[in-house]
């Protein structure tokens, strides 16, 4: 992989990599700047036409991730053919995860690129590629150590009573330190304003009327309470105007049980998903002092739930066909049903919650009303056509897959790149263990070779595992479109009944998981943009099936 004799490097173009993680700053000799100078002077020292010098500091990602912006550039250049070889300083810069260096490096060199290390040397032998591999493990290694000390280090600050809030310090508090711990002080200004929020949703205003959690962000507003994005330069590019308050703010407040004096550390875990909510027997308690009673936190739980559940089962959805289906779209928020008495009859809509700016939204939107019933007719026509028409689907699905192979075409390739090193590294454990029966290596060897090659393995597997998570949840497989197919058949025969029974009709669309998106055309022409999801074991399958949008118009 590495070309390192002297002077037979003229005329290759060179990328020079540098990376910086959170680890490394503060260490000498891992900055970018000493980085990109260490691989600069190896390229110059071999001929090597510098194209191009790509640095990223990875701001917290880790650095066995893949999508790093720099080095995701550097693999579009390969497959470009815009140069010949990448000079990161050494092996733990490019990654200090072994199964992604492997990956890496194999598709750059399926692109016909070399990697070469400004302080290492590893030929292109049986000796060289077995150094390179120690060394790899070796980063691995560190790495794991690195996010266990880190993990461990500040799971132990919490159980000594410190709160860690990195920045994110709740409405109504400021960051203190009391016996020499950190921990969060009531910030009597906002306090209030939190006191004030607990108490209208468990009590209700002054004159006893129950207070809603959209009453209460209006009612913040126009009496021109500051957010905290109104007060602190941290939270300069707030997205509302000023002294606006969102009705999400207000309910994730009612929620936090920091107000009732119980800060929780590890609520959210890092999966290969991204960011999960943990089992809540592994978070951590710490005790702040409280702003809301403990009572006054339970009745607000209590109605939050009771709310919940009315919200569920409420009368007024049952009416709408795509009640909490239908995104505006002009703005994007969701849209919900009103009605609307004329001439001793009531007529549904469809409209957007910004319309006429209401109070706890920052704009204004110009999406005007949507007659429900037009809107429901072209949805259920549209559905009807689809599952009644099987060719047109076979044909829709058909292209919806093409259209996802090409969009995900990079993805698919190291998936194949994966697939081939689990069948070379698997091929090498099946060896070894021929060796091993065969007694002509020493069975130290052969044990520590074996243990590499199960490490590389698992590291392969986990990485095809989540490439494979994120291609079927994007792409549809020849499986996937039968399945499709023999749900459309079983739902058509019930069409007919459904057409004269709402509820029949609205668990329909809540089987395809339909989707719509109004808008108006330039000269008031109202559309609608629909799309589902189907799958005969109610799970995703595909997020839009672009190639079924219909627009509507009347």
């Amino acid at each position: 992989m590495s070309d390192n004799g002297n002077g037979n490097g003229h005329g290759k173009r060179a990328v020079l990599y540098a990376r910086c993680s959170g680890d490394d700053r503060g260490k000498d000799g891992r900055n970018l700047a000493s980085q990109l100078e260490l691989a600069r002077q190896y390229a110059l020292g071999k001929g090597y036409q510098i194209v191009e010098e790509v640095s990223e500091d990875d701001k917290g990602a880790s650095g066995a991730a893949f999508e790093l912006e720099g080095l995701t550039r550097i693999r579009a250049m390969a497959a470009a053919g815009a140069f010949d070889v990448l000079i990161p300083r050494e092996i733990d810069r490019l990654s200090r995860n072994l199964a992604k260096q492997l990956i890496v490096e194999e598709e750059l060199r399926r692109a016909g690129v070399g990697i070469e290390y400004a302080l290492a040397e590893y030929p292109d032998t049986p000796e060289g590629r077995l150094s390179k591999h120690i060394r790899a493990t070796i980063a691995e290694y560190e790495r794991e150590k690195i996010v266990e000390r880190i993990v461990r280090g500040r799971s132990n600050k919490v159980k000594a009573g410190n709160v860690l809030t990195y920045g994110r310090v709740p409405f109504g508090y400021q960051m203190g330190e009391v016996d020499g711990k950190a921990t969060l002080i009531i910030c009597e200004p906002e306090a209030q304003v939190v006191r004030l929020i607990f108490s209208w949703y468990a009590n209700g205003n002054s004159d006893g009327q129950p207070m809603a959690i959209t009453d209460i962000a209006r009612e913040l507003t126009r009496l021109g309470v500051p957010t905290r994005g109104d007060t602190s330069r941290l939270h300069c590019g707030k997205k509302r105007g000023l002294y606006e308050w969102a009705r999400g703010t207000v309910h994730r407040m009612l929620k936090n049980e920091t107000y009732a004096g119980c800060w929780y550390y590890g609520k959210t875990t890092e999966t290969p998903g991204g960011r999960k909510f943990a089992d809540g027997s592994t978070w951590l308690a710490v005790d702040v002092p409280a702003i809301v009673d403990r009572s006054t936190w339970a009745i607000v739980q209590a109605r939050l739930t009771e709310n919940r559940m009315n919200n569920q089962g409420g009368r007024k959805k049952q009416n709408y066909l795509l009640s909490g289906r239908v995104t505006c779209g002009s703005c994007g928020l969701k849209m919900s049903g009103t009605s609307t008495p004329k001439d001793g009859a009531a007529y549904r809509y469809y409209r957007c919650p910004a319309q006429r700016r209401r109070l706890d939204y920052s704009h204004d939107c110009g999406n005007p009303l949507f007659l429900a019933d037009q809107v429901d007719t072209v949805v259920w026509n549209w559905l009807k056509g689809f599952l009644t028409n099987p060719e047109e689907l076979a044909r829709g699905l058909r292209e919806h897959q093409a259209q996802g192979y090409k969009e995900h075409e990079p993805t698919f390739r190291r998936l194949a790149v994966i697939n081939d090193l689990l069948t070379e590294n698997q091929k090498q454990l099946d060896r070894l263990l021929d060796l091993y029966l065969m007694g002509d290596f020493p069975k130290d060897a052969l044990t520590d070779r074996k243990a590499r090659l199960e490490m590389t393995i698992r590291g392969l597997e986990r990485e095809r595992a989540g490439l494979m998570a994120r291609l079927e949840a994007a792409t549809l497989t020849d499986e996937q479109i039968r399945d499709i197919m023999s749900f459309a058949a079983e739902l058509a025969p019930g069409l007919e009944e459904a057409e004269e029974d709402l509820t029949a009709r609205r668990v329909l669309v809540q089987r395809l998981r339909v989707q719509a998106v109004l808008s108006t055309e330039a000269g008031g022409c109202q559309v609608v943009d629909v799309s589902c999801v189907v799958d005969d074991d109610g799970h995703f399958v595909l997020r839009q099936l672009a190639s079924f949008r219909q627009r509507g118009q009347w």
